[in-house]
Formats: C-alpha cells, sequence, structure tokens
C-alpha cells in the first residue's frame, strides 16, 4: 500500500546540490540569449533574456524589487558620470585651443 502512495506521488521541483531549477534554467536562457546577440540574432537572443529575466523575477521577486527601486540611483551616478566626463572635455577643448592659440603667434 505504501508503494501506490509513493507511485501517485507527483516529483518534487528538482533541486541538486542546492541549487534551484530556476535558477539553472534563468542562468541557462540569460547566456544563450547572450550568445544569440553576439551572433547578430536579435530578436531570437533578446526573446531568450526575456525570458531568463522572467524566469528569475519569478524565482526572487525581492531582489528584482530592490534592483528596480535602485535604479534612479543608477541612472543618478551615470549623469553625475557623463556630467564630469564633460567638463573634463571641456577642459581638454580650452587648453587644446590655448595651445593653437600659443602656435600660430609663433608662426
Amino acid at each position: 500500500m505504501d508503494d501506490e502512495r509513493n507511485l501517485m506521488r507527483f516529483p518534487q521541483p528538482m533541486e541538486d546540490n542546492g541549487i534551484p531549477w530556476t535558477r539553472g534554467v534563468a542562468a541557462g536562457s540569460l547566456l544563450v540569449g547572450a550568445l544569440l546577440l553576439v551572433t547578430g540574432r536579435r530578436a531570437a537572443g533578446l526573446a531568450m533574456a526575456a525570458a531568463g529575466a522572467g524566469i528569475t523575477l519569478l524565482e526572487n521577486p525581492e531582489a528584482v524589487r530592490n534592483f528596480w527601486n535602485s535604479i534612479p540611483d543608477y541612472v543618478h551616478s551615470g549623469q553625475d558620470f557623463l556630467s564630469r566626463a564633460e567638463g573634463v572635455v571641456d577642459d581638454l577643448n580650452r587648453q587644446c585651443a590655448r595651445l593653437r592659440s600659443m602656435m600660430s603667434r609663433e608662426a
């Protein structure tokens, strides 16, 4: 009788070495998506990457929510970096203009 109950049970989600199957599927689809994007198959690559991201969202929604909430900080950091880079380029432009004016006076 116990054997009949064991046969009628549905298998539990597979966890090999403590790694949930969703993590493996998500990582695999993200990897395949990246490979497809590199090889020039954009539509298929984006579809696979979206599938991997969706599976990741199913596995750990709290981490995705935290990432989503921190996006404004990333955007702000990017803007700060770009404004500093713009300042460096402006300084280089001024130095080049000053050097050109000095060179034209000497000629």
